[in-house]
């Protein structure tokens, strides 16, 4: 039952992306993934989580600069502004790319610049059997 859930839940997502024209990147479960997007202070990403009922949470990235050390780094929930389990997140900005190492569920989804001019999709790498 959670799996077609889940399976319903990505194919949603995945005609959602094709129907907003942005780019889709998948990933396996603790890959590292290169999420091209260009430079910005921010960075935001809309997660769906599914289980019995689906919801969306946005989360936000700050990037160090020197004077942020205390409140850059991870990614925390706009909504009740605490951290957020995630692969460590850094910005390389000679490939102009979000780099996510160790995916984890939490980690697909929407990602966006601050202020969501640029977006792209992350989906999973679902294999069925081995």
């Amino acid at each position: 039952m959670y799996r077609a859930a889940g399976l319903v839940a990505l194919l949603a997502l995945s005609v959602h992306a094709v129907l907003e024209d942005s780019s889709n990147t998948a990933f396996q479960l603790g890959a590292n993934a290169t999420i091209g997007l260009p430079v910005s202070a921010n960075y935001r990403r809309e997660i769906r989580t599914c289980t019995t009922t689906c919801n969306y949470d946005e989360q936000l990235y700050r990037v160090c600069n020197g004077k942020n050390k205390k409140t850059c780094g991870y990614w925390e929930s706009v909504k009740t502004k605490k951290k957020v389990a995630s692969g460590k997140t850094t910005y390389n900005k000679n490939k102009k790319a979000l780099i996510i190492k160790n995916m984890k569920e939490s980690d697909f989804g929407k990602y966006m610049t601050g202020n969501k001019k640029t977006s792209r999709y992350v989906e999973q790498i679902v294999s069925f059997g081995k």
